[in-house]
């Protein structure tokens, strides 16, 4: 078998190998992140269910409540801890949302993963390695060290722009959905206020017409496309080499991203231009890192030229 076939092969393995190491690796980030959203989810109830007793108790007659009633404090105290229990209530959606999207992310990672049978990979890959060594002491031993190094560095760079460009996919989808929760929250500027009440001992938010609702969803749809953009930056951050480095400290990081700012600027008594400036602050933000992305793309792809002109040359020699 020839040198180009053989490193042909080698390279379908190891793509192959390292589709599955960076499979187990998400699934492993993907539980992490499950269970962080499952804290959240406990903590926020514990929070709702504080400020609920307190509402009651502002209802109930004391001598204190009837003072604040005087002095106009009761009504103040009462629409600041609703405003605070909706914004709660808010967080706690979205994060069973982002639970559930990241469970079925899950199960399509085992899935995927029970495909790819790593322990009979990495027995072909032994065979090639042997073959390989084998014709590169019969055809240019002086030359077989500086080859075997080329052909390692240029799987790992076709590797390397093999994730950069699914994070590009996974940015551009991120920009896709961010612009639809930008033009949902447009559409739906005419409504200021949401309207807060109390209902079967749980506090409710809705929006007159729904208007805001729809946005709510939209925005769920970046976040989740956020949250998985951000996974394909960490596994383009574990593919840097001293040759070629993808440095994150550039990059947002988009676990930071969680909206909080978000569902406070959607309480009572804010504005919802102010969570249409936070969307545009991240789009923003997507954009630059897209743009990142795509240098280190073009300097990946001239580093994997590099590497075949000298592959070429020695074997032209």
């Amino acid at each position: 078998m020839e040198w180009k076939q053989l490193q042909k092969e080698q390279e379908k393995i190891h793509t192959q190998l390292r589709k599955a190491a960076r499979l187990n690796e998400q699934g492993l980030l993907i539980d992490k992140q499950i269970e962080y959203t499952q804290q959240e989810i406990d903590k926020h109830f514990s929070t709702l269910n504080q400020i609920r007793s307190k509402l009651h108790k502002l209802e109930g007659f004391s001598f204190m409540n009837m003072i604040r009633t005087w002095t106009g404090q009761q009504d103040e105290l009462r629409a600041e801890k609703i405003d605070k229990a909706a914004v709660l209530e808010l967080k706690i959606k979205e994060a069973k949302k982002m639970q559930t999207d990241l469970s079925k992310d899950k199960v399509q990672i085992t899935q995927k993963l029970a495909q790819i049978n790593t322990i009979a990979l990495q027995d072909e890959l032994r065979e090639i390695h042997a073959k390989q060594k084998g014709y590169l002491q019969i055809h240019n031993p002086a030359q077989a060290e500086r080859l075997e190094h080329l052909a390692q560095e240029k799987i790992h760079t076709k590797q390397l722009i093999a994730e950069i460009q699914e994070a590009e996919g996974a940015g551009e989808v991120a920009l896709t959905k961010l612009g639809q929760a930008a033009a949902s929250l447009h559409s739906a500027n005419e409504y200021s206020t949401w309207d807060t009440f109390f209902g079967g001992g749980v506090i409710a938010t809705h929006l007159k017409h729904g208007a805001l609702d729809q946005s709510e969803n939209y925005i769920h749809s970046a976040q989740i496309a956020l949250q998985r953009f951000h996974n394909e930056l960490l596994d383009v951050h574990e593919m840097s080499t001293k040759t070629l480095q993808v440095e994150t400290d550039g990059f947002v990081k988009f676990a930071d991203y969680f909206f909080d700012d978000l569902f406070s600027a959607w309480s009572v008594h804010s504005k919802i231009s102010t969570a249409r400036e936070q969307v545009s602050r991240v789009q923003d933000d997507v954009h630059n890192t897209i743009w990142r992305l795509q240098d280190k793309h073009s300097k990946a792809a001239n580093y994997l030229q590099t590497i075949e002109q000298e592959q070429g040359a020695i074997f032209n020699a």
